[in-house]
């Protein structure tokens, strides 16, 4: 029995929906992030269902609510669990305003002034985020999304909504599924092709619980993390980042975070790890809100 419905949900502390959206706006490429003149339309799974939602841009710069608008071909019986699962992705839980507090520096201030309502939006699930990071490891990011676009047409899980195909993305159990030589043809080269196998299969072997990070302190979740084939520093701050919604991640080595620090800071040359490191501590325990307005920044 097909369900629909709209929740509206106040942001705790200032939203700018507009640049939230904006910032995360995707490629041509992308099938599950899409974007509609001034809508924003995403695919997951909810109660073992596909779920279609839509959040329209706002006329204002500040945001008093969100409202996100649902559809799913079957029945969605925990409704509260909905709209909870929603608030977390588009991160309207937290208090940004705890990260603005927090802030010394006055080019950090400066640029949160710029943004002011800012927030991330998360991947509906941890493997999502880890997947997609492998995928743009190291690579163009538009040829990594079309390498993300030949996998979920690929596997093909998808539903019809009012006429017209949803894709949604893919889970462990569908990578298991596929050989090396069918993610070689889908343009994965042989070091990724290898790495998301592997993810997939400690995921489904048993031997890997992602939903357990949300349990760990940041270290142990980062250590964890990077136990895994092909997930280094920057990958796992990432999917801690992305998956997660961790507050205090911290990137280093992330070439955006390198080029923003130079920038706003008036280097004369890439930062060094010894300067970034300093640089995070201001802004614990917030450090990956502060990677988000700095890639913003830009």
């Amino acid at each position: 029995m097909p369900t629909c419905g709209k929740f509206i949900i106040r942001p705790t502390g200032p939203y700018d929906i507009n640049s939230s959206l904006a910032f995360h706006r995707r490629s041509r490429f992308e099938l599950v992030d899409r974007f509609d003149d001034r809508l924003f339309i995403r695919t997951f799974e909810f109660e073992n269902r596909p779920v279609l939602i839509n959040v329209a841009t706002d006329k204002k710069p500040q945001s008093e609510s969100l409202t996100i608008n649902w559809s799913s071909p079957g029945k969605i019986k925990n409704l509260p669990a909905l709209r909870s699962f929603l608030s977390r992705m588009f991160y309207l839980d937290f208090d940004i305003r705890k990260f603005y507090s927090r802030l010394s520096d006055k080019e950090m201030k400066t640029v949160v002034r710029r943004f002011r309502g800012l927030r991330p939006i998360l991947t509906p699930t941890i493997f999502e985020s880890a997947a997609w990071a492998i995928i743009g490891q190291q690579i163009n990011l538009q040829f990594a999304y079309k390498i993300k676009s030949n996998l979920i047409k690929h596997i093909n899980r998808s539903f019809v909504h009012e006429g017209e195909k949803y894709y949604l993305f893919p889970q462990a159990t569908d990578i298991v599924q596929l050989d090396f030589q069918t993610l070689k043809d889908l343009k994965f080269s042989r070091q990724k092709a290898t790495y998301l196998l592997g993810l997939a299969r400690l995921i489904c072997d048993g031997q890997l619980d992602l939903q357990s990070l949300f349990l760990m302190e940041y270290q142990a979740a980062i250590d964890t993390l990077m136990e895994i084939k092909g997930i280094g520093v920057w990958t796992a701050n990432y999917i801690l980042m992305r998956g997660l919604g961790h507050h205090d991640a911290w990137p280093i080595g992330d070439s955006g975070i390198n080029q923003a620090v130079r920038n706003l800071y008036g280097l004369n040359r890439k930062p060094d790890t010894e300067f970034l490191i300093e640089l995070g501590e201001k802004w614990r325990p917030y450090r990956s809100l502060a990677a988000l307005y700095l890639w913003k920044s830009l």
